[in-house]
């Protein structure tokens, strides 16, 4: 994983300096991509079905009933769904690397920004839940003391997430053709 996001912080640097400082004060550039244009969306659909996935396995491993394996399967799928959309859709814009491609990509690019919301708001409401359950079911006022500050945490990381996730694919969907979706990270 720490490889992965290596190769996407260099290719997401290479990007920025294309536009930042080779094409400086070149409106005519940013009709172009640079071939690093195309491992961005590959990169963040790997990265995020890594940790989906993995998550994936915490809500199988820590659930208590079937439901809560079903939304583990679920998770996965959907996981993959994004993945794959995500690596189609850049190999496809690659083929081209022209704006026109790049619009005509816009469902495949929405599904995958859809799909990847709607995975990591399954996994913070399934965590939220099994931990607060498991809360519930503890003797020990310290275990119950750990798992109130995961909640905590899962709570934060989850909505901070699920706002992120919420406000991309709404700036996604309503400036077809524009860049506003790009939230700095």
């Amino acid at each position: 994983m720490f490889v992965l996001e290596l190769v996407q912080t260099a290719t997401t640097t290479h990007q920025a300096w294309y536009y930042g400082v080779s094409s400086w004060n070149n409106p005519a550039a940013l009709a172009t991509f640079p071939w690093s244009a195309t491992t961005v969306p590959t990169m963040a659909g790997i990265l995020a079905a890594v940790a989906q996935l993995f998550y994936a396995w915490r809500v199988w491993s820590l659930s208590p009933n079937w439901f809560f394996k079903g939304m583990a399967i679920l998770i996965v799928l959907l996981a993959l769904l994004q993945c794959i959309t995500a690596i189609v859709a850049a190999s496809i814009f690659a083929a081209f690397l022209t704006p026109t491609k790049l619009k005509a990509l816009h469902p495949e690019f929405e599904l995958w920004v859809a799909s990847s919301f709607v995975t990591d708001v399954l996994i913070a409401a399934c965590m939220l839940w099994i931990l607060y359950n498991a809360k519930n079911r503890t003797v020990w006022a310290r275990s119950s003391n750990i798992i109130g500050r995961l909640i905590g945490i899962t709570v934060g990381t989850g909505l901070a997430i699920a706002i992120c996730g919420a406000l991309t694919l709404a700036l996604f969907a309503t400036t077809k053709g524009s860049s506003f979706q790009y939230l700095p990270a």
